[in-house]
């Protein structure tokens, strides 16, 4: 029965470092963010609020901003490293859209991706 024991440990621990290491890439971080919680941000938004940020605490949530253009959005803070901000974005006109919403002409840059 020890030996059971043993195996069953060892994978736990093993899945909660695997859990730990997938939060702790802010891409993964993001991913989950938008998984878990688009349909509350777009009904949020309409509303003219946005989700809790205790909702999101675990994933490291901030704060979110809205940037104003001829594309509006709403931009995510899910990670700070210093002076390194992750996250996401909302286009309510689902558009692809530069950070913080600058003036930039948009390259594609392979599916789903976009430069400048």
């Amino acid at each position: 029965m020890k030996k059971k024991q043993k195996w069953i440990w060892v994978a736990v621990a093993a899945v909660v470092i695997f859990i730990a290491a997938i939060l702790s890439c802010p891409y993964f971080r993001a991913q989950i963010f938008v998984s878990l919680y688009s349909d509350d941000i777009e009904y949020g938004l309409s509303a003219g609020g946005c989700i809790p940020a205790a909702d999101a605490v675990f994933l490291g949530y901030k704060y979110d901003n809205d940037w104003t253009g001829e594309h509006d959005m709403t931009e995510f803070i899910i990670m700070t490293f210093g002076d390194n901000f992750y996250g996401c974005y909302y286009s309510p006109d689902d558009v692809p859209l530069a950070f913080q919403n600058i003036d930039v002409e948009l390259i594609p840059d392979g599916e789903d991706r976009w430069t400048w």
